[in-house]
């Protein structure tokens, strides 16, 4: 349990109870999360979360280009967690694209749309699930 305490600053300090349990700090809205995981070898998926867009597109570009490093049959980036997915992104996608088969999990307008106008989903396949984008690999 929590108690608030004024410090000699004034400022508002949080007391916890040993053994109680501290909620983990949240990103911030639109902040990028990567996860990687290998399900199978030589299959990698690269889990994404939050806003792509030209602030965000940095550590994507570099997590893909760890992937490409290890040489996997197949990466698949699943973007079920994208709010947004910017030129920046659809760049990162379309750079790692030339150098490994990329399947793109896009399940929402916001992830699917963008792939569609700039005409990625013909250069890479693209799915509803990550099951999906799995099967056949």
């Amino acid at each position: 349990m929590s108690h608030p305490a004024r410090n000699s600053t004034g400022a508002v300090s949080t007391a916890v109870r040993r053994g109680a349990r501290v909620p983990a700090q949240r990103a911030a809205p639109g902040a990028l999360r990567l996860q990687v995981f290998w399900p199978v070898p030589g299959i990698a998926v690269l889990k994404v979360a939050g806003d792509i867009d030209v602030a965000t597109a940095a550590p994507l570009d570099r997590a893909l280009d760890e992937l490409t490093a290890h040489r996997p049959r197949v990466v698949v980036v699943d973007l079920s967690g994208v709010d947004f997915l910017g030129s920046a992104g659809l760049a990162a996608l379309a750079q790692a694209g030339e150098h490994v088969e990329i399947r793109v999990v896009a399940p929402t307008r916001q992830t699917a749309r963008p792939l569609a106008i700039t005409g990625l989903d013909q250069r890479m396949p693209v799915y509803a699930t990550r099951d999906e984008a799995l099967t056949g690999c």
